[in-house]
């Protein structure tokens, strides 16, 4: 990588780099080691573990695809703000054809662009600051497949067996220099590219539970990532209750354990972080569905991410035509404390024979 700089001001851009690292480790801490959620789950506390089916069953919990008998093609679009994170969801799956197991297939794309800047100071006299942005590049493919066998009436075992690749750069370059300093005196290339040490595939897998011990009453118990490849696929621990009140309503909630967790910045809009340290973090949510007319699912909760301390408010309306075999849903995520961060979701479920689950 050429920089246009003199070499005293090749320390300060040593001083950049490390920052950046500092602070992309935070970033992909923080988002990379959130579990993978989906529609209803976002809006209620990121919970579901123990009632989850179909395409949220590949994301929390495998054991949950046998949970229903449908055939069920899924896609999503999930938007992060202020980050520009874009991720992707798209999955079929088969509870139907096979009384003795049910099967799925998934793909996800991930793809998020933050900025942020830093002040470099020359070295020697010349005590000029400038400050120069780097745009930073996380994008990550994910496809696996699920297998789940209903074991009787009450417990149902599944496994994922997934393969990732993911990639972490900062594409240095735009200035934004200070008052009377012109942009080609504090210039770096902008055609250059750190790699930040996070580009790679793996290959792992997820194995869960569901356990009905009587009527409206569900637990959910599921490791992810077994074969840690650390943060970017960290290993989770995750624990669910569910219960089902009549037709209407759904309750439900959640405590995920993340045990190559890192400490993270908390607000990922600051131009400096910490140096991380690893520890094992906790992340606790619940939510309740409440379903109109057998139609219209409506869906609050709220999640606390020990990682970020930070607290979150979420909520969910949907629309179920099973007589024209689709679903439709748009889920919110909104950071209350500390700072703002935003997750939408936009999904829609083609919904074919069998029988679905209330709500979805």
């Amino acid at each position: 990588m050429m920089l246009h700089m003199s070499s005293h001001r090749l320390v300060s851009l040593g001083g950049f780099c490390a920052a950046s690292l500092a602070f992309l480790g935070g970033l992909s801490v923080a988002n990379a080691a959130e579990p993978m959620v989906g529609i209803r789950s976002l809006a209620m506390g990121d919970s579901m573990r123990a009632m989850a089916t179909q395409s949220e069953a590949m994301l929390l919990n495998p054991a949950g695809l046998a949970l229903s008998q449908q055939f069920q093609d899924t896609g999503f679009y999930s938007l992060r703000l202020p980050s520009l994170g874009h991720f992707l969801h798209a999955s079929i799956s088969d509870s139907v054809t096979n009384p003795y197991f049910a099967l799925g297939l998934y793909y996800n794309y991930l793809r998020e662009t933050p900025r942020f800047g830093f002040r470099l100071r020359n070295g020697g006299d010349d005590l000029v600051q400038q400050v120069v942005g780097a745009d930073i590049v996380r994008t990550g493919h994910e496809s696996g497949t699920t297998l789940a066998i209903p074991i009787g009436q009450r417990l149902t075992l599944g496994a994922s067996l997934k393969y990732a690749y993911y990639s972490l750069r900062a594409q240095l370059g735009q200035d934004m220099a200070p008052p009377g300093q012109s942009a080609a005196d504090s210039r770096i290339d902008r055609e250059n590219s750190v790699d930040l040490g996070s580009t790679g595939s793996v290959v792992t897998f997820d194995f869960g539970m569901t356990l009905s011990p009587f009527a409206g009453l569900h637990v959910g118990v599921v490791g992810q990532n077994l074969w840690p490849h650390g943060y970017e696929l960290p290993t989770l621990l995750g624990i669910g209750l569910g219960y089902q009140v009549g037709d209407r309503l759904l309750l439900a909630v959640d405590t995920v354990i993340n045990f190559t967790g890192n400490e993270a910045c908390s607000d990922m809009t600051q131009t400096t972080c910490n140096e991380t340290t690893r520890r094992t973090t906790v992340r606790v949510g619940g939510g309740a569905e409440y379903t109109i007319a057998g139609k219209v699912p409506l869906r609050l909760g709220y999640l606390y991410d020990d990682n970020l301390r930070a607290h979150h408010a979420t909520m969910g309306l949907g629309y179920v035509s099973k007589d024209s075999g689709f679903a439709l849903d748009v889920s919110v995520r909104q950071r209350v404390a500390p700072g703002s961060e935003t997750v939408l979701l936009f999904g829609i479920r083609i919904l074919r024979d069998g029988i679905a689950q209330e709500g979805g």
